[in-house]
């Protein structure tokens, strides 16, 4: 075990998160997303036999160069024996023996670029919502890793003090497209259920104790198809912390492309509305609105085991009753363990 060093630990940690989801990674990718299991494991149980240095800086081609020397091993870098830590094929990385993995990511590239499609249609109508200052496609769209029975999820930062009029017109501009996820309609449907004003930028106190692997990834693989005033890039600055976790955060912006561009027509209209509703009228109709759907909500609300999981205010509001943080944490570690205790003799990067 002693024989790991750090870059090949991080390595291991990447690839056996994102095996939970059955997503094959490629070089670059393993880079954007290396993970410091040094914050990871500290955190979790004490697992005595697995000994960190201090973390040095990496470059991408420290990573091509571990990745090929863990996999130059196995059966599909070499011809030999499936003896190697990881695998390698088309340029996908993997877990040993997932190789089936990379014809699953490519079905689901197709199942996403339809979804794709779909959110920028959607986008078309949101455009003139005013206070909008962001629209991001999150969780397995984020990485076109879009199964068939998955919906469109959308993270929507707004202007503060107008959080719940937002919603109420998104919600209602997604329900007359014909799009809006509820009950068992769910397939290819836009869920809107993660808001926040652009006041609370930095979600750090939405992450579960101890730690929280899933929301860093969750904030490393958002990719906005409506980002203005830069929030966007503000929102990764607010959120720093996330280095913790990913030794490259930041250093990779997601941006769609090819980049939406507003109409001329939805630009006045949404400048006519937040002039119209600026002031004292716009706070009166933030008021009542956010009344109404109060009252809706809180018949819908229920006790849930994370705090964090629905967070019902007028800075954020979060829907997730089936929040899988600390199911995705313990796979994680679980995975993470058995990734380290590989019998790596001689396979030093």
């Amino acid at each position: 075990m002693n024989n790991l060093n750090f870059l090949q630990k991080s390595v291991l940690a990447t690839l056996a998160y994102y095996d939970i989801f059955d997503y094959p990674l490629t070089g670059l990718e393993v880079f954007k997303f290396l993970i410091n299991p040094l914050h990871v494991v500290a955190l979790t149980e004490k697992i005595h036999e697995i000994e960190f240095e201090p973390m040095p800086e990496v470059v991408l081609a420290d990573v091509l160069n571990c990745l090929d020397n863990f996999s130059a091993k196995g059966g599909s870098a070499s011809g030999g024996k499936n003896t190697g830590i990881i695998g390698e094929k088309n340029g996908f990385y993997f877990t040993k023996g997932r190789e089936s993995l990379i014809d699953e990511r490519i079905e689901r590239q197709k199942i996403s670029a339809q979804r794709w499609k779909k959110a920028l249609k959607i986008l078309k109508l949101l455009q003139f919502v005013p206070f909008l200052e962001m629209v991001s496609v999150c969780n397995s769209l984020a990485i076109d890793n879009s199964k068939k029975e998955a919906d469109i999820d959308f993270f929507i930062i707004t202007k503060k003090g107008r959080i719940w009029m937002v919603r109420f017109l998104v919600t209602f501009l997604v329900w007359i497209s014909g799009f809006w996820r509820h009950k068992d309609k769910i397939s290819g449907r836009i869920c809107l259920s993660f808001y926040i004003a652009d006041d609370f930028l930095n979600i750090n106190s939405l992450a579960i104790n101890p730690y929280d692997i899933y929301l860093a990834h969750w904030i490393a693989e958002l990719k906005p198809i409506l980002n203005r005033n830069k929030t966007y890039e503000e929102f990764i600055a607010q959120n720093q912390w996330v280095r913790d976790y990913l030794l490259n955060f930041g250093q990779f912006m997601n941006f769609f492309h090819p980049e939406f561009k507003e109409s001329i027509r939805a630009e006045r209209f949404r400048k006519a509305g937040e002039f119209i509703f600026k002031g004292f009228i716009g706070n009166l109709k933030e008021k009542i609105l956010r009344c109404l759907q109060k009252r809706k909500i809180s018949r819908k609300m229920a006790e849930h085991e994370i705090p964090t999981a629905v967070v019902v205010s007028n800075r954020v509001l979060k829907f997730h009753e089936n929040d899988k943080r600390a199911y995705f944490q313990q796979e994680f570690l679980k995975k993470l363990k058995s990734a380290l205790s590989i019998d790596n003799n001689n396979n030093k990067c």
